[in-house]
């Protein structure tokens, strides 16, 4: 009997499997253990940069557990597994808030594993409650059972040791699930179905509030420090790449402007690895004193021969930097909005350009899964040499695509923006007496789109 399926996914993964092993020891890293007591160079992207095969390797080893996983997978248990993870994210993050993670961290023989009675008793806790929280969060991969009602922390849980990556992008504001809760009606039963306005959102339903959730955010200061810094983190995981895959010797502006740039982390590594540009950070008021204040005290030369400058500037306004002399450089700005004022935002900065200029977007491009049999493991693995049948996957890479997907659905419910696919970015593009030039995939969830101005329109 015939399993072609069930064997091509099987051969797919092994593949992958077999080239993220030789990618690893080529790249001369350490292998990987969950039950490691220090974090693997792996498990931020945001400091460290793989190789172009250890990166696709990676991807598709996970699209191929995602697809066998739901090709042998009861659609019972698939239901109630997505109806769980909501409890996922609150068991992981109950352990960060009552300092479990960081206790685990911190015993003399982490590996050996702490009893829930003494979690229990350190922290004040019922451990009734506190082993089934552990558990769960072992079903996720982030601690293991090392005996009965002992548990360790895995190697993928130290980013949430205070400090570090994870725990600054695990951040879900009070009501978040509220949000969530409402998108069935919004979507389908609201006066607001119909609506792409900001201000008619889920987010307005949940909150009760008819403000637009950025204005929102402002007026709750409590949050808007560890949403900063959730943002930061996001912004931060594609910095290598951006840096690393991007051709910043072909720009042919002196001045790059990063708009909207938050604390200026990206210009400054751009800076560091390519110390001819000049720089400029624009920012909201309320955000370019922390950013001055920044740069000052990190690269106060920069600063004060002017090499690096940092202006308020509201996005919806018109730029002020115009002609050849600057490229702009817009990152998660416009999956924030729908196309509406997207189109203003590009608008503004299209009507700036000189000839040689380019705006580079840098956001997430969803690729539409429209044949599940698109894409061929030789072009992923982007080896031409590759032999023996011609595996498929689906061309959004499915499970491993699902960061991509879930952001779209979280910035829809948020301020009606989204993830848009190269079609999209082309026909936004367009609309704004742009072209796209080029397209520069990088080792992250996220693109370089690299436009310039349509002189052919102008004919």
């Amino acid at each position: 009997m015939a399993h072609a399926e069930l064997d091509r996914l099987q051969a797919c993964l092994n593949l992958a499997l077999d080239t993220l092993r030789k990618e690893i020891d080529s790249s001369q890293l350490p292998p990987l253990s969950q039950q490691s007591s220090v974090a693997h160079p792996l498990d931020d992207p945001t400091t460290y940069l793989p190789s172009t095969g250890l990166f696709d390797a990676r991807r598709l080893s996970l699209a191929c557990l995602g697809e066998l996983k739901s090709l042998i997978q009861s659609p019972l248990d698939k239901i109630m597994e997505e109806r769980f993870t909501v409890y996922g994210v609150a068991c992981t993050d109950t352990l960060i808030k009552t300092g479990i993670i960081d206790y685990l961290s911190d015993v003399p023989n982490p590996s050996q594993g702490v009893p829930a009675a003494e979690l229990a008793s350190k922290f004040e806790l019922d451990s009734q409650k506190i082993v089934p929280i552990l558990r769960c969060c072992a079903a996720s991969g982030w601690v293991r059972e090392t005996r009965d009602s002992s548990f360790a922390l895995n190697r993928c849980a130290r980013t949430f040791i205070e400090g570090n990556a994870g725990r600054r992008l695990n951040f879900s504001m009070p009501g978040f699930m509220s949000m969530i809760e409402a998108i069935p009606h919004w979507v389908a039963e609201s006066d607001w179905k119909l609506s792409r306005s900001p201000d008619q959102t889920a987010f307005q339903i949940a909150f009760k509030t008819p403000l637009v959730a950025f204005s929102w955010i402002m007026e709750n200061p409590d949050v808007l420090v560890p949403i900063a810094e959730h943002l930061q983190v996001f912004g931060d995981i594609s910095t290598p790449s951006i840096v690393a895959d991007y051709p910043w010797e072909q720009l042919q502006t002196p001045v790059i402007v990063d708009c909207g740039g938050g604390e200026g982390g990206l210009v400054s590594s751009i800076l560091d690895a390519h110390p001819s540009f000049r720089a400029i950070v624009q920012d909201m008021e309320n955000v370019v004193a922390l950013t001055s204040s920044i740069m000052e005290d990190r690269r106060p030369r920069e600063v004060e021969n002017g090499v690096l400058k940092v202006e308020s500037h509201d996005l919806f306004q018109p730029q002020p930097r115009i002609g050849n002399e600057y490229s702009f450089i817009l990152r998660h700005i416009m999956h924030d909005w729908p196309d509406k004022e997207a189109t203003t935002i590009l608008g503004h900065v299209a009507r700036a350009l000189g000839p040689k200029s380019k705006i580079l977007i840098i956001d997430m491009v969803a690729v539409p899964n429209v044949d599940s049999t698109a894409t061929s493991v030789q072009s992923l693995m982007h080896d031409s040499r590759a032999k023996g049948p011609d595996y498929r996957i689906p061309s959004h890479f499915g499970s491993a695509s699902r960061i991509v997907s879930g952001s779209s659905v979280h910035m829809m419910s948020l301020i009606n923006g989204c993830e848009r696919s190269l079609r999209e970015w082309e026909k936004l593009v367009k609309g704004c007496g742009l072209r796209i030039t080029n397209v520069y995939p990088l080792r992250a969830h996220t693109s370089i789109i690299e436009c310039a101005l349509d002189t052919r329109a102008l004919l």
